[in-house]
């Protein structure tokens, strides 16, 4: 097993605690989610999916016996999860329905490489100590994960923390990127924009050859590390400094296609930066006043900032909160990731908003604001420039054409065509900024006796128009044993490009759902939901859900 060193540490903990397990707290989870949807398919299929999710925790805690404030105590977490679809290819005939999954089956041309039937994901396995060495100590060994400015990060490894007497907490860790393709492990923590993936039975007899989908990349170690200095002394302060590296290694395709003079496909192999990141976040604030927060990540790979975020908040009396929120985005990518060498750039968004708790039972809140989107050229005129390098109508994209910026046609003696020269002009790619509206109001009741809700919303601007609402509602009968529940949503929405579809410019989508939910015991809770919803463009999606939680301690 390639994760041998963290697992060996929780089972041999698990072991331990199973000798003396009178002494320690137990809890076990449970939940099970089956899903059936069919949607639409742009080829003219139904896609159908039969998806099932069970996940499974596993806790013990104390495990040196009594619990005694401030003194040593050790905890074990267990957390697995496995995605199951038993829909997959259903919508080919019978003898072709593996041919997603089989390379055998119709020649490969239906292949996809790393998909599953069904992916096991150890979410946390960890043993845990705290307040060792007199306090000034705690730490965790195995699958864990960090939560912070950066994101939500999972790796296989250790963290060890250190209490300050000045009110100041110190991390180190250190380990193991949890990475797609490695035993027991998911691809959803790990930076965006490469594919990677287990190749087991590639390059053999009868199977796939690497070469034949260099943008699936081989799966391999990521070593990382990371520190953090986090405030720990007054209530009204949080604050947390952290920085985070991830390496790369292991074999990658660098092109999509062979070299010329036949060498094959370039690779590069070794140590390198996947991820190099810091940040900071603080919040400030008081319960009679309001509160103030604010932070940043820097991506040093990209030299820019991804993320920065503030906002300000005032009670106003007991019962109204007003406040002003300002978020700025920009996509970064793991470094290996050919989107690095696209542009891509950042949206803006600042709000205000005003909550007020009417009585005990009702709750509105008003929201406004705009978000900017920067682009390099102007959209509505980058076509017309392009056409007109080309010898070509400004509209002539609106008319089918095509342009293949990589040949050497109509080129200046420096190579590249006349319209990829265009198109990379820094006096044709300005700044150039895009606003969209923004609103929303939204109002609540509850009671014991159940809970109402409302929300719509607009948001709207050159590029086009999303404008809805919806309404819920649940009640609960015999305390809360049964519940009985409903959703209905009307949505209108358009790209603002009329000359793409003229006779269907937007398009409105309306949804409802039904659900109802049991508690047979105080241990197990049930809950199953319907969906339908319909629109011009897919015609009639429906899902079906049923979930079963289940949670016993002692």
């Amino acid at each position: 097993m390639e994760r041998a060193p963290a697992l060996l540490v929780v089972l041999s903990a698990m072991a331990w605690a199973s000798t003396d397990a009178h002494a320690a707290d137990v809890e076990l989870t449970g939940t099970t989610a089956v899903q059936a949807y069919e949607v639409a398919s742009p080829w003219g299929y139904e896609l159908e999916r039969r998806r099932i999710l069970q996940m499974v925790g596993f806790s013990l805690y104390h495990l040196q016996g009594d619990y005694v404030p401030g003194k040593a105590d050790y905890n074990v977490r267990v957390l697995m999860r496995v995605d199951a679809d038993v829909g997959l290819g259903a919508h080919l005939p019978s003898d072709q329905s593996n041919a997603e999954t089989d390379y055998e089956v119709l020649g490969g041309t239906r292949f996809v490489p790393g998909l599953v039937p069904a992916t096991f994901d150890l979410m946390a396995a960890y043993v845990e100590g705290k307040n060792l060495a007199n306090g000034y100590l705690s730490f965790r060994a195995g699958r864990q994960y960090v939560t912070d400015v950066l994101g939500w990060w999972s790796f296989d490894g250790g963290l060890l923390r250190i209490h300050t007497p000045a009110y100041v907490d110190v991390e180190l860790y250190g380990g193991f990127e949890q990475r797609g393709g490695i035993p027991i492990s998911t691809s959803r923590y790990e930076s965006q924009g490469v594919w990677r993936g287990s190749h087991a039975g590639f390059d053999e007899a009868g199977g796939p050859l690497s070469s034949d989908y260099p943008s699936y990349q081989f799966a391999s170690y990521a070593p990382a590390f990371g520190a953090a200095v986090e405030a720990a002394g007054p209530s009204w302060l949080r604050a947390r400094l952290t920085y985070r590296r991830v390496y790369n290694t292991g074999e990658a395709f660098t092109r999509q296609f062979p070299d010329m003079v036949g060498a094959g496909y370039p690779t590069v192999d070794g140590l390198r930066i996947s991820s190099d990141r810091l940040g900071f976040a603080s919040t400030i604030s008081k319960s009679d006043l309001g509160g103030i927060k604010g932070g940043f990540s820097y991506d040093f790979y990209n030299q820019l900032f991804p993320t920065a975020y503030g906002g300000i908040e005032a009670y106003v009396g007991d019962r109204v909160t007003l406040g002003l929120d300002a978020d700025h985005y920009s996509p970064t990518f793991d470094a290996d990731s050919i989107f690095n060498w696209f542009t891509h750039n950042p949206t803006t968004t600042a709000t205000g908003r005003v909550e007020a708790r009417i009585t005990r039972e009702i709750d509105l809140s008003a929201q406004g604001g705009l978000r900017v989107w920067e682009t390099e050229g102007d959209p509505e005129e980058f076509s017309a420039i392009e056409c007109a390098a080309a010898g070509l109508a400004p509209t002539c994209k609106e008319d089918g054409a095509f342009f293949d910026t990589s040949g050497t046609s109509g080129a200046a003696e420096n190579g590249g065509s006349l319209v990829s020269q265009a198109a990379r002009a820094e006096e044709n790619r300005p700044m150039t900024y895009v606003f969209d509206g923004l609103g929303q109001l939204a109002a609540r009741w509850r009671s014991s006796l159940g809970r109402v809700d409302f929300r719509g919303m607009v948001q709207a601007g050159e590029r086009g128009h999303r404008i809805g609402a919806d309404a819920s509602a649940e009640k609960t009968f015999d305390g809360g044993r049964y519940a009985v529940g409903a959703r209905v949503s009307v949505f209108d929405f358009g790209d603002g490009i009329a000359s793409r579809r003229p006779d269907d410019p937007d398009t409105t989508s309306f949804s409802y759902v039904l659900g109802a939910g049991f508690k047979p015991i105080d241990l197990a809770k049930l809950g199953t939901e319907f969906e339908h919803a319909v629109n011009e463009r897919v015609g009639q999606r429906f899902r079906v859900l049923a979930r079963l939680d289940l949670q016993w301690a002692r």
